[in-house]
């Protein structure tokens, strides 16, 4: 336990884990600052949600004995294709202060004890989180990554011929009888670098409720060619978009891409353009450009990335494959 005075008053600010029996004054903290839907921040502490939580992985200050700001360490593993390798991620989440205690560096106290438990754990590999205030996490050592996302391609450069009549699943139905195949084929055709989304009730937690919220639809191959494709805010003319997939080759990629684009053209056939959260799996740009035409590229500057204890030839390929896009933070990998 350690202590600090407040600059700006005379009261005793107490800094320490939240214990178990405290988790839910930080739940309540945190929907008293964000506003989610609810019943997302009780997935931190859900041993279905969240199995790789220990208890001390959310830290708060307190005054007079009331928690006024909190920050949580999600613990997940980003997963290399190249040689299979998984390296722990503490991903910062929930830096909450109630709004009479700001401007105060309460939680950037708290982020300070992030990292020194990171690094005296002798576990995390790699630190990462999403902000859209740079400055208050660069003073703290990690560095601003540019995403390459979304990606946009013109409509008419897809070929429909051929791709009619193909079922697409509800959230609801997928997940109810397909969540352990899209979880297999998320971890058996992975990308550079992904977050490992083991096991299913944790896919199914996280990865469903985005879903869920997003109002997306799923389409699944399940023949020898596995893959799966998902568009999200499907009835929403101004924000569709293709927000995941996996695939098993560049040839079924394509057939994935297509389908979605014909898809989201036959519920919105005012749409001249086809949205896509990253880059390929298989394609390079230049090669998506050959295959479908003029490709816009627009960059998402709100992930950082901090190192704990990896080589920095490891953290630079890290790196590397995000800020091409070939690595990428989904919009369930919540963090």
């Amino acid at each position: 336990m350690s202590s600090n005075e407040d600059n700006n008053n005379t009261m005793s600010v107490i800094y320490r884990p939240v214990e178990k029996h405290e988790q839910q004054q930080a739940i309540d903290l945190w929907y008293s600052v964000f506003t989610p839907q609810t019943g997302f921040f009780e997935r931190y502490f859900d041993p279905e949600a969240s199995p790789n939580y220990q208890e001390g992985d959310t830290l708060g200050a307190w005054i007079n004995e009331k928690l006024v700001s909190a920050i949580h360490i999600r613990r997940l593993y980003v997963r290399s294709r190249d040689d299979n390798t998984e390296y722990l991620c503490g991903a910062i989440a929930n830096v909450a202060t109630l709004k009479e205690h700001r401007q105060h560096g309460y939680s950037r106290h708290l982020l300070r004890m992030a990292i020194t438990k990171m690094k005296q754990s002798e576990q995390f590999d790699l630190s990462v989180l999403g902000t859209g205030r740079p400055n208050h996490y660069s003073v703290l050592g990690w560095e601003q990554i540019s995403l390459p996302s979304p990606i946009s391609i013109e409509w008419s450069h897809f070929n429909s011929s051929g791709d009619h009549h193909h079922q697409w699943y509800s959230v609801n139905d997928i997940l109810s009888s397909n969540s352990q195949v899209l979880l297999d084929i998320h971890s058996n055709k992975p990308r550079t670098y992904q977050f490992n989304r083991s096991p299913v009730t944790m896919f199914q937690h996280w990865t469903g409720w985005n879903w869920n919220k997003e109002n997306a639809i799923v389409y699944l191959l399940r023949d020898v060619q596995q893959g799966y494709i998902v568009i999200s805010k499907v009835d929403n003319v101004d924000d569709v978009y293709v927000s995941e997939w996996r695939a098993s080759n560049v040839d079924m990629e394509k057939k994935l891409f297509r389908l979605a684009a014909n898809e989201i053209r036959r519920r919105q056939p005012q749409i001249k353009t086809i949205r896509f959260h990253t880059v390929p799996q298989y394609m390079t740009l230049e090669e998506l450009e050959e295959w479908a035409g003029t490709v816009c590229v627009s960059k998402n500057d709100h992930t950082m990335i901090r190192n704990i204890r990896l080589s920095n030839e490891i953290l630079e390929k890290i790196k590397a494959a995000y800020l091409s896009g070939h690595a990428t933070f989904w919009t369930g990998d919540y963090f």
